[in-house]
């Protein structure tokens, strides 16, 4: 001000102090028009765009040239009005027509050049996990940081802690590891939101103690962030927080020791997700202490028993979670404990896959704020009242897989107009809707797999806006009616299956189906006929297994969209050849089409199928050698060739480049040659059947390399076969392989998804191979069944093929076997089926375990066999009695020998532990039950129990033996 009113030497001053400024801030005048943008900030942010890959021409406005020369008007930029600075710089990722428009490259040091920024934002951009460059501790004014999603890597650099005016930080959704500690978090006393979500915590062992240190902070989240319970309880709440409203440590390893902690914040916390960590015991009472709580998320734990009565005090309460819990309660019981404050406040409350018990009380009609209750997956009982048709705010009802009973008519239901989702599947409910009845409701979420009227649901006509519906398995016997297939354009899934639907199928093409982004179609186990329909372009599943369709599958290459990813059109009576139009399913995961009456080669155009997981071709009439561009479909993990004319040899790019096969099922072709040994590259294989060919040579050495079947508790089925659902969405959520026709015990038998998995069956049998039983095969230990019946096998059973505890069934039968059978063998202790008639077998036939139990068919055609159940006796037993009961006394015993020793040592912990009354009893009782849980496993348990009875069994011998004279001491040893 003095300035300004002083002479004109003072004047003539501060015009060139204002030049002066105006230079060293870098703002020009070019043709009269000012130009902001700072020279020096200018460079640091082409410098940035340089390290970077822009493929949709975000930062097209970025550049040197006159016309883009302000970076104040450049794409999420934003200048101080005062000072020219940039002080914002937002490059969030942007969403787009569905897409998302990433920049990828380098984090460059550079963009830390701006040291005026107070607001920065590369949140969903790609950088390729760059570490965070030490260089960001220069930017001490920025109030808003956020990098989460970037893909970011390494440790964070401790100059983080620079950052003192920081009030909001998101680093999640990275890849950062390696952190030891949050010291440099306890600088930052301003900070009011912090997210670091899926980052790795696991080694921050003083995580509350420094979120203790943030007076001011209101959010917390550190989910999945893998924090461990290593923080003593007694932590000093020194300049704590009174402001922390939000709370997210979901997806972690914390047990009931962070209640300490938590509990500290009970009057200031809004929203609290404990989702998916390790707290058992009952829910504690101090979450109803906790006033002004709105949300509580505790699902995926271990809580047992019911809900507290202090949640009745709960008047702000919105949503409570304790979905997949060991809840025992009685339903009615934990109803009414919300019946205080919360029924009036209430809109969400989830308690599905627990263990409730009860009937749907009457009560639930005074939640008058409901929008959502979720009880599927408990033992829920009894009627659905009528009254919950009184909850008119309500949105979704899903109770699923319980054991309600009676009927559901519209009076359930006519005042709920907001209704979208209603899921009452797998219990014993009939629904009974007139046929002129409409809806007040608009359902987007269907499913009702319960007693329906035989004919097609009517009521459906007037639902035109759901995305997915199931009705399978609902007793409908009707046609499919035309409107049907033109309700809905935002359908994503339908299911009908397992009913008796019958007749032919319109052009799906033609239908609003047809508009959907993506459809899912599950028709199968009906009477459907005709010619498979013409899809939509746009379909992600078919499943038309099960019914009466005939003729060509050529409509399928109509599907060109590329979204193909399974299709199930087994068990019908199509025919003709493969059409050569796979080359289009590049998405193809799922492909079955056994049991029909298909011919012809495989075309080559299913190497195209690079994500190929599952191939079903069996029982058809395929012929040719097995096509070399199967070898380009190495994701194949189930492969079944069963019941066809393939011919030639079994290529040896089954071992090289199908290395995660774990079924290989070519019985009943006519396959020819030696087995390839590089099919001992198949690690991860569990079902091998190469049976009924025509394949000679030796069984290769190298068996012992299918790792799988030698290693316990293998998990090479882990990621391919649980039991899923087959829709366009969640059949991703398990892997799928069609029902396996599987020679087991003799028998052909068909295996689903679920049982597969259990099987480990090498079966070779019904070729011409010869040579010995490679003693390797005594490796395989997870073996449950093993078949070289009718080849020209000659030379011993392996001696140590006791080895295979978990043997089920074994066939060795009409081969040129001999030798004596190995004693061995009476260690196998769960043997169900036995053949080993028609070789060359001498001797006796070990006495124990099963052996004796066996019919004598199983050792039929071994004219020197001897020894029960064949022959009551083998030759020279008559010409001594003592010593020949001593020797096979003394062998009958050898097998339990080992068991019985474990078994002698567990008893006598036992006693100790209950009759020693001395200091160490509790260490006993430790030993006992230790030793206890190494045994827990079934057979093992079993193996036990023999031992111990054999035990006492032998105890008893012995001294009667002492008393007649008839033992050698050698026997009692």
């Amino acid at each position: 001000m003095k300035i300004l009113h002083g002479g004109p030497l003072q004047l003539i001053y501060a015009f060139l102090i204002l030049l002066h400024m105006q230079s060293s801030i870098g703002i020009s005048s070019i043709a009269g028009d000012e130009v902001r943008c700072i020279e020096s900030e200018r460079q640091a942010l082409l410098a940035f765009k340089q390290g970077l890959v822009d493929e949709y021409g975000w930062l097209s406005s970025w550049g040197s040239e006159e016309e883009r020369k302000d970076c104040c008007k450049w794409e999420g930029v934003q200048c101080s009005n005062t000072t020219g600075h940039i002080i914002v710089l937002d490059l969030t990722t942007v969403h787009e027509h569905g897409y998302y428009l990433h920049l990828r490259g380098n984090l460059s040091p550079s963009l830390f050049e701006l040291q005026h920024l107070t607001y920065l934002s590369l949140a969903g951009n790609d950088f390729n996990f760059n570490r965070i460059p030490e260089s960001i501790g220069s930017l001490n004014k920025i109030q808003h940081l956020d990098l989460s999603y970037c893909n970011l890597s390494g440790s964070l650099p401790s100059q983080l802690a620079n950052l003192t005016s920081l009030q909001y930080l998101d680093l999640g959704f990275n890849n950062f590891n390696n952190i030891k500690n949050f010291d440099w978090l306890s600088y930052l006393s301003s900070l009011k939101h912090i997210a670091l979500m899926e980052n790795d915590l696991g080694k921050v062992n003083n995580w509350q103690q420094v979120i203790n240190k943030l007076p001011h902070l209101t959010y917390l989240s550190l989910r999945g962030c893998n924090l461990q319970d290593v923080i003593p309880q007694s932590i000093p709440m020194i300049n704590t927080s009174t402001f922390l409203t939000e709370l997210d440590l979901g997806y972690n390893n914390l047990t009931a020791s962070t209640f300490h902690w938590l509990f500290k914040f009970s009057k200031s916390l809004v929203y609290v997700n404990l989702f998916n960590n390790q707290f058992q015991g009952l829910t504690p009472e101090n979450f109803g202490h906790m006033t002004y709580l709105e949300t509580l998320e505790l699902s995926y734990n271990q809580f047992e028993g019911g809900i507290p009565k202090s949640f009745g005090n709960l008047c702000k309460l919105r949503h409570l979670c304790l979905s997949y819990n060991n809840l025992n309660g009685m339903l009615p019981e934990l109803i009414g404990n919300l019946s205080g404050c919360p029924q009036l406040s209430l809109e969400e409350l989830t308690m599905g896959e627990n263990k409730i018990k009860g009937p749907l009380p009457d009560m639930v009609k005074n939640f008058s704020s409901l929008r959502w209750l979720s009880l599927y997956n408990n033992e829920l009982s009894g009627t659905i009242p009528k009254s919950i048709g009184l909850l008119s705010k309500l949105e979704g009802l899903a109770i699923t897989s319980n054991f309600l009973n009676g009927m559901i008519t519209e009076s359930h239901f006519s005042t709920l107009s907001k209704l979208r989702k209603l899921k009452m599947s797998s219990n014993s409910l009939s629904i009974n809707f007139s046929n002129d009845w409409i809806p007040p409701f608009q359902l987007d979420f269907i499913t009702l797999s319960c007693k329906l009227s035989p004919k097609f649901p009517s009521w459906l006509k007037s639902q035109r806006n759901f995305s997915y519906l199931d009705i399978s398995g609902s007793g409908i016997s009707d046609s499919i009616p035309q409107w049907f297939w033109n309700l809905s354009f935002r359908v994503v899934h339908v299911n009908l299956s397992s009913n008796h639907l019958y007749g032919v199928l319109p052009n799906l093409s033609t239908t609003k189906f047809a508009d959907s982004f993506s459809l899912g179609i599950d028709l199968s186990k009906n009477k459907l006929e005709g010619l498979l329909p013409v899809f939509p372009v746009n379909v992600t599943s078919i499943n038309l297994s099960e019914n009466r369709f005939f003729g060509s599958i050529s409509s399928l290459c109509t599907i060109t969209g590329g979204k193909l990813e399974f299709v199930d059109i087994s068990h019908n009576q199509l025919s003709g050849k493969l059409p050569d139009c796979m080359m289009q399913w590049t998405s193809l995961v799922i492909l079955n089409l056994a049991n029909n009456h298909l011919f012809g080669k495989i075309p080559s155009s299913i190497g195209s199928l690079y994500r190929l997981e599952s191939l079903g071709l069996q029982n058809n009439n395929f012929c040719g050698e097995i096509t070399w561009s199967l070898g380009n479909c190495s994701a194949l993990q189930f492969l079944d060739l069963n019941y066809n004319s393939f011919f030639g040899k079994i290529p040896t790019w089954i071992g090289e480049r199908l290395s995660s096969l774990i079924f290989l099922l070519l019985r009943s072709n006519n396959l020819s040659g030696d087995i390839p040994l590089k099919l001992c590259w198949l690690t991860n294989i569990m079902l091998l059947d190469l049976s009924n060919n025509n394949l000679s040579g030796n069984i290769p050495w190298c068996i012992q390399n299918l790792t799988t079947l030698a290693q316990q508790e293998s998990s090479a089925f882990d990621h391919f076969f649980t039991d899923s659902q087959i829709d366009a969405n969640h059949w991703k959520s398990g892997r799928y392989a069609d029902k396996a026709s599987v020679m087991w015990k003799g028998m052909e038998r068909d295996y689903g998804n679920g049982n597969l998995k259990n099987l480990r069956i090498i079966d070779l049998s019904s070729n011409k191979l010869t040579g010995e039983i490679p003693v390797q095969i005594s490796v395989l230990l997870e073996l449950v069944e093993l078949n070289l019946s009718r080849n020209q096998l000659t030379g011993w059973i392996p001696p140590n093929i006791g080895q295979l505890r978990n043997l089920e069934s074994l066939d060795l039968s009409w081969n040129q076997l001999s030798g004596q059978l190995p004693w061995s063998m009476s260690q196998l202790y769960f043997l169900g089926t036995l053949n080993l008639s028609y070789n060359n077998f001498s001797g006796r036939i070990p006495l124990g375990s099963q052996m004796q139990t066996f019919d004598a068919s199983s050792f039929l055609g071994n004219p020197t066999l001897c020894g029960l159940p064949l022959t009551p006796t083998c030759p020279g037993d008559e010409t001594s009695e003592s010593k020949p009961k001593t020797r096979h006394i003394a062998e009958f015993w050898k097998p339990f020998k080992p068991g019985m020793e474990l078994g002698a040592a567990i008893g006598f912990v036992g006693v100790l532990a209950v009759k020693l009354d001395h200091p160490l009893k509790h260490l006993c009782f430790l030993l006992f039950n230790n030793m206890r849980v190494h045994l827990s496993n079934l057979k093992d348990c079993l193996c036990l129990l023999v031992a111990v009875v054999g035990l006492l069994v032998r105890e008893h011998v012995c001294r009667l033996g002492k008393k007649l004279k008839l033992f050698e001491p050698s026997v009692s040893s």
